[in-house]
């Protein structure tokens, strides 16, 4: 469902109070040229003339069939700007020439001072040739980018952000830009235009304008919420803090130290059932072991930051990541506690996790190619449920950065790891390897006498097992691939796709079966890693952050690149 915000005159009113009003312009609300519009309306372009905002074309004409043209806009947002005191006109804006055919002798002053606040505050950059086109009329879909840049600028977040990519019903974004069709969406999506036709090709009349400032004026100058939220590291888990891995895309505000971080934001009551995001922390455990952990942040009623957590009452182990083929007996012990001793009798062992940061001990009793043996080692539970062993070697299917394709081949952010070598190990099962890693004592040799193979992808037997478990030479664990419904591991292949001429690629992702690379060149290899080819989305980031989506479509002439329209992909 749609999120649709609704406002009244006294919620907007009360919102934009602190404008402080024109005495002149506030005489000027007797116009004999909206009578005809809904009172709404009416009231929308009465609110903005009594702030300062909007004027009209003479002391009782509106002119609200008119198409509104760049210079008005830039003299209406200039206005809202400097009187509700976010920006201030900058004192250069009689030597500095802002836009290129905007001369600082331009005999229009007042477009002068606001062109000076709009472009020093992002709200109006002007034409890629930095050209205002101050009397061109503004297009719909030009609007919608303006008021967008504008919300981002007073308030910090864009309306694509606050609309959360949600999809609204536009009928015709089709026809509007790539780079503005977000913007349009989001106008949509949280009920600043209520049309399903937008005609984004179009126009702007003075009427709509007003209609669609008054709208989104609530929303540039919503009431944030200050929330603070400190994860001191003992607490959590951790021994020490070291590195924080995806400070560059987080949007919270982070103040680091190895004992302890602060995370903290400014948010709106509007954002709390749609807020999300996430730290990834990099550590050392309870043991003095390298960890990573993802800290997953939302909103609560109060719009306070809270940590998103979804926790088991138990785990199932395998017995043979301790090289058993079964488990007999545990115990179960713990400086805290009398030893609980349990018969298993199974292939698998539910851990409890009805403890946090305590240490404990298991001693597993079982069966190694039926001989009885005993295995101990020590764990502890975190604050998120998570299991952590007493061994060297990660657990990366923890880490949301690595996947498996079906090739066999392991994928850290959309790239092949190269420099590992991997070992391709039958397992019985495709689950209860999340948490667990082999013991530090034993061997790849040993691991691989007990799984009765030399690891290599040409040597799997999938008569033996459907289920691929991946380490490398560490231990380190990366997951079970599940091939059940192969014949066996993908045989890779690559073909060059043709770069699109007018982007230059600053960053490309693949959604589905296929790692991508720039060449030299120009082109795009593509690497297939599964049957997923056909259809499979690109998104392609260029130098200034914009998206662009295709489509990898088969046709004659072999792969290319399609345009694709990106609301399909939010579906």
């Amino acid at each position: 469902m749609q999120r649709r915000l609704f406002y009244t005159t006294c919620a907007i009113a009360a919102i934009v109070a602190p404008i402080s009003v024109q005495s002149a312009d506030a005489a000027t609300t007797n116009f004999n040229d909206i009578s005809n519009y809904p009172e709404e309306t009416q009231q929308e372009i009465l609110n903005l003339v009594e702030l300062g905002i909007i004027k009209g074309t003479s002391p009782t004409t509106f002119s609200p069939k008119e198409s509104i043209i760049r210079g008005q806009v830039v003299k209406m947002l200039g206005r809202f700007l400097v009187n509700s005191g976010i920006s201030s006109i900058p004192t250069d804006w009689e030597r500095k020439q802002y836009f290129t055919d905007l001369s600082v002798n331009s005999k229009d002053r007042e477009l002068l001072q606001y062109a000076a606040v709009v472009k020093s505050s992002g709200v109006f950059i002007g034409k890629p040739d930095g050209s205002l086109a101050s009397s061109e009329k503004i297009t719909r879909e030009n609007m919608a980018l303006v008021l967008d840049r504008a919300t981002e600028a007073m308030r910090g977040k864009s309306v694509v952000e606050l609309a959360n990519y949600e999809e609204g019903n536009i009928e015709d974004i089709s026809r509007a830009r790539t780079e503005t069709r977000d913007a349009v969406n989001a106008l949509n999506v949280l009920g600043i235009s209520n049309v399903t036709s937008f005609n984004p090709k179009g126009n702007v009349l003075r009427v709509h304008f007003a209609s669609f400032l008054t709208r989104a004026i609530p929303l540039m100058t919503e009431k944030t919420i200050e929330s603070t939220f400190t994860l001191n590291a003992q607490d959590y888990g951790f021994l020490s803090f070291s590195e924080i891995t995806n400070i560059d895309d987080t949007s919270l505000d982070v103040d680091f130290s190895p004992s302890q971080i602060t995370i903290s934001g400014e948010f709106t009551q509007n954002e709390v059932n749609t807020f999300i995001d996430w730290i990834d922390i990099k550590g050392t455990d309870l043991f003095g072991n390298e960890r990573f952990v993802s800290f997953d942040f939302v909103l609560n009623e109060e719009t306070q930051l809270k940590l998103f957590n979804e926790k088991n009452s138990s785990e199932n182990i395998p017995a043979q990541a301790f090289l058993m083929d079964s488990f007999i007996n545990v115990m179960v012990t713990s400086a805290n506690r009398e030893p609980v001793s349990s018969n298993v009798k199974s292939n698998v062992y539910a851990i409890k996790k009805d403890t946090e940061n305590e240490i404990m001990e298991l001693t597993f009793t079982g069966l190694r190619n039926n001989k009885t043996v005993t295995e101990t080692v020590q764990y502890y539970v975190d604050f998120a449920g998570n299991i952590v062993f007493n061994q060297k070697a990660n657990n990366h299917s923890l880490n949301y950065n690595y996947y498996i394709a079906n090739s066999g081949d392991v994928v850290f952010d959309g790239h092949p790891v190269e420099e590992q070598t991997f070992y391709y190990i039958p397992v019985s099962s495709n689950e209860n390897w999340t948490f667990t890693a082999f013991q530090d004592a034993t061997t790849i040799e040993e691991i691989l006498a007990f799984f009765k193979t030399n690891g290599t992808k040409a040597h799997f037997d999938f008569d033996q097992s459907e289920y691929v478990l991946v380490i490398d030479g560490n231990k380190n664990v990366y997951g079970v691939l599940d091939l059940s419904k192969e014949n066996g591991f993908f045989e890779k292949y690559t073909f060059e796709l043709q770069a699109p001429a007018n982007i230059t690629i600053k960053e490309m992702y693949a959604f589905g079966n296929v790692i991508l690379k720039q060449q030299p060149h120009g082109t795009i290899l593509a690497t297939v890693t599964g049957e997923e080819v056909e259809g499979t989305i690109v998104l392609i980031i260029d130098g200034a952050g914009n998206e662009h989506y295709f489509e990898i479509a088969k046709t004659a002439n072999g792969f290319e690149l399609m345009p694709y329209n990106v609301e399909l992909f939010y579906k």
